[in-house]
C-alpha cells in the first residue's frame, strides 16, 4: 500500500512552492522599494535644480534688449528743467493749461539804467530777458514768480531790481491768460555775481531754472 496522500513528498512540493512565492514577493517588493528610492532621488534632484534656478533674494535681473544686451534702467527726468541755458524753454502744464517760459538772454549792469535809479547794493544788476506764451487753456505769469538763487543758497526776489530801470520794460503780470497770449519783458535782480541761477516758482514750488 503506497504512502498516504499528502505525505512527505507532498509537503516538500508545497515547501518549494512557498519558497518560490516568497522569493518572488521579496523581489517584487524590493523592486518597488528601489523604484521608490530612485523616484525620490529624482524628485529631490528636480527640486534642487528648481531652487538653484530661482533668483537670489534682493537681486533683480536687468531686462535685456534683443541680442542679449542689458537695457539701461529708466533715468530720472527731474533735473531736465533745471540749469537751462539762455534760449531754452521751460514748459509747465497743469489742470488749467500750459505755459512756455523762455529766458532769452542775460545781461548785467553795475549801475542804475535810468537817471533816478539807485545803484545796485550788492554789486550788479542781473537782467533776464523773458518771454511767456500760453499754448493751452489758461495760465498766469508774474515777474515775482522768478527769484535769484546764489550758489551759497541765498535768494533774491526782483523787487529791488524793478527800480533799476534796466532791461527796458519789466515783464508784465497777468492772471488767467488765454491760449495764444504772450508776455515779454525784463526780470532784474540785485546780485553780487553771476554764480547762481534764475529760478521759476510755479504754485510756490521750484519748477525750473536758467544759468547765466
Amino acid at each position: 500500500m503506497g504512502p498516504p496522500p499528502g505525505g512527505s513528498s507532498g509537503k516538500k512540493v508545497w515547501i518549494v512552492i512557498g519558497i518560490v512565492v516568497a522569493v518572488l514577493v521579496l523581489l517584487c517588493c524590493g523592486g518597488i522599494v528601489v523604484a521608490a528610492v530612485v523616484g525620490g532621488n529624482q524628485a529631490n534632484e528636480a527640486a534642487d535644480d528648481w531652487e538653484r534656478s530661482l533668483p537670489t533674494p534682493g537681486a533683480t535681473a536687468a531686462p535685456t534688449l534683443p541680442g542679449g544686451r542689458p537695457s539701461a534702467a529708466p533715468s530720472s527726468t527731474d533735473d531736465e528743467t533745471f540749469n537751462l541755458k539762455a534760449g531754452e524753454t521751460l514748459v509747465i502744464s497743469d489742470d488749467d493749461g500750459t505755459i512756455e517760459i523762455t529766458v532769452r538772454s542775460f545781461s548785467t549792469s553795475t549801475k542804475g539804467c535810468r537817471s533816478f535809479a539807485p545803484p545796485p547794493d550788492k554789486g550788479m544788476y542781473l537782467i533776464a530777458d523773458v518771454t511767456a506764451t500760453v499754448t493751452k487753456g489758461t495760465a498766469s505769469i508774474n515777474p515775482f514768480y522768478f527769484q535769484w538763487v546764489a550758489d551759497n543758497g541765498t535768494t533774491v526776489n526782483g523787487l529791488a531790481g524793478a527800480l533799476s530801470g534796466c532791461g527796458g520794460d519789466m515783464l508784465d503780470s497777468g492772471s488767467n491768460i488765454r491760449a495764444g497770449s504772450k508776455r515779454s519783458g525784463a526780470v532784474v535782480f540785485d546780485v553780487a555775481d553771476k554764480n547762481g541761477v534764475v529760478e521759476y516758482q510755479h504754485r510756490f514750488e521750484a519748477a525750473g531754472s536758467w544759468k547765466p
